[in-house]
């Protein structure tokens, strides 16, 4: 494995990524390789099985859509998404994304069709893209509802949930559309504490408690979700002064 690890880097060139080809979220399971002195901690993560090299894109945000396929087998893609991480573990969604052009859009529009025809989607699935100017480039496939996708419970016409259940049920989906401008973020930790202590005085915050029994650093706990008629960069300057 080591040599194969070896052979494929010489292949795709560094900076790259090590992942874990089960099991891996939120920045579990991968290594960087920068240089080769990062290739001991790689080769420790071989002995957890089977794992992929992948080339580091260049990129300038991360976006993502929702998408499921309903009876007719009617594609129905959600809003275009922004995401926004820390520590390799998502902190923020902005939907819509802002400044996605027409071009843009289409070309993820287009791609998401293609994915979900491709792969007979039932369900929903969540697609994460990179964007670079007007490139794009599809980085994850997420075949279930989404952590990037939270948002859509109080934002659009359809949660991806009912989306999710219409679907599997092989019934139809209307057009899936965005009610309001939303921002979701995530509660990692004691941001639950943190946000159940301020959420009496924010009432146009949308908690969500996942109930989990202990609360650990980096351990998604819950969600919250502000929604307004406003552009999303001004909801994401007042749920960040509130904050």
């Amino acid at each position: 494995r080591a040599a194969e690890l070896a052979q494929a880097a010489a292949t795709i060139g560094l900076p790259s990524i090590l992942k874990t080809t089960t099991g891996g979220y939120d920045g579990h399971g991968q290594q960087d390789i920068n240089t080769p002195d990062d290739f001991p901690a790689a080769r420790e993560l071989l002995t957890h099985g089977p794992c992929i090299l992948e080339k580091r894109q260049q990129f300038d945000r991360e976006v993502s859509v929702m998408m499921t396929r309903d009876g007719r087998d009617q594609v129905r893609v959600f809003p275009i998404v922004e995401n926004r991480h820390q520590h390799h573990v998502l902190h923020l969604t902005l939907a819509p994304a802002p400044n996605i052009s027409p071009v843009l859009a289409k070309k993820i529009d287009d791609l998401a069709t293609k994915i979900a025809l491709g792969l007979d989607l039932r369900g929903v699935l969540g697609v994460e893209l990179f964007i670079e100017g007007d490139n794009v480039v599809a980085n994850e496939l997420a075949p279930r509802p989404h952590n990037s996708g939270h948002y859509s419970i109080e934002a659009c016409n359809f949660s991806q949930f009912d989306a999710h259940i219409l679907s599997i049920c092989g019934l139809p989906i209307p057009p899936i559309t965005l009610k309001q401008p939303a921002v979701m973020r995530n509660l990692l930790g004691d941001d639950l504490t943190i946000a159940k202590q301020k959420w009496p005085q924010h009432p146009e915050w949308h908690m969500h408690d996942y109930g989990k029994a202990e609360i650990r650093p980096g351990r998604k706990m819950g969600h919250l979700t502000v929604t307004d008629d406003r552009n999303v960069l001004d909801i994401l300057k007042q749920m960040e002064a509130a904050w």
